[in-house]
């Protein structure tokens, strides 16, 4: 009896901390997912001074995401990510607005993945 209590609590504990784990990632990426919707809306406004707020705010918000990431998630999607990032702000230094938005598009396709990802259902599992 005591030996499956003690299963039972280990179980109860990972599935907490499974869950947990989960809602941290798709709240970061909601935020991460938000801002960089703001900024295709500010690249299509040509409105520069935003547009660098803006990336300085997905910059942030990814700075404090990776860090908790990098220990949960495939690392080909975070550096997939951050290559997209810098030429997304390659393009828009170099006013390529129609390339930015293209990479905008994989960001925000990156992000809406990495949830998905680590959901546990069937099609995970299998």
């Amino acid at each position: 009896m005591k030996v499956f209590v003690g299963v039972l609590i280990f179980f109860l504990i990972f599935s907490i901390l499974g869950w947990y784990t989960e809602k941290i990632i798709a709240d970061q990426a909601d935020a991460i997912l938000t801002q960089l919707e703001n900024l295709a809306t500010y690249v299509k406004a040509a409105d520069v001074e935003a547009i660098t707020a803006q990336l300085e705010t997905v910059n942030r918000l990814w700075v404090k995401a990776r860090n908790v990431w990098v220990l949960l998630i495939d690392h080909h999607d975070l550096d997939s990510f951050e290559v997209a990032l810098a030429r997304t702000k390659a393009y828009l230094e170099n006013k390529a607005p129609v390339l930015a938005m293209s990479e905008i598009a994989e960001l925000k396709q990156i992000i809406y993945r990495i949830p998905d990802q680590l959901r546990l259902n069937w099609e995970n599992i299998f």
